[in-house]
Parts: structure tokens; sequence; C-alpha cells
């Protein structure tokens, strides 16, 4: 072997006792596919679909409630600086 770069200096240089066993690919089938029996505490797809439905609904009402709340405040801020001038 030749001087290897990645050994700090002075290190041995290990040669393997065996060859590395040649490994042949052939073609092969696949194996049959097995039915997939549903795993526990994983819901199923059309689960998963009321879920995002659901979650896309509550986000929405959250963003609803929200702007009616940011808008009554609106007008409530509005309506105090309008009054004290109309009630002189």
């Amino acid at each position: 072997m030749e001087d290897e770069k990645l050994l700090p200096v002075g290190e041995p240089v290990v040669e393997p006792s065996e060859p590395f066993p040649q490994v042949v690919i052939t073609e092969t089938t696949p194996p049959p596919e097995t039915p997939k029996a549903p795993v526990p505490g994983v819901p199923s797809p059309q689960q998963q679909s009321w879920g995002v439905v659901i979650s896309i609904v509550i986000i929405v009402l959250m963003i609803t409630i929200g702007a009616f709340y940011a808008w009554g405040q609106r007008i409530a801020q509005n309506r105090a600086l309008t009054e004290p001038a109309t009630a002189q």
C-alpha cells in the first residue's frame, strides 16, 4: 500500500485478514404484497381528511371571532372619542 494520507504519522496500517466477499445481484421477483392491517393509533385517510376539515373550520372561526372583537374595540374607541364632543 502506498503512503496513506488519512492516517496520522506513525500509525500502523491494518490490512483486512480476509478479502471482502463479492455480492452477486440477481433479478428476483418482489414478494407478494400482504394486505396491510391497520396500525393501532394511526387514523385512516378518511379520518385524516375529517381532521383537516375540522382544523380549517376552527382556524376560520378563531380569525372571525378575532376580527369581530377588534372591530368592536374600534367602534367603542370611536364612540368614546365622539360622544364627549356631542355631550357638551
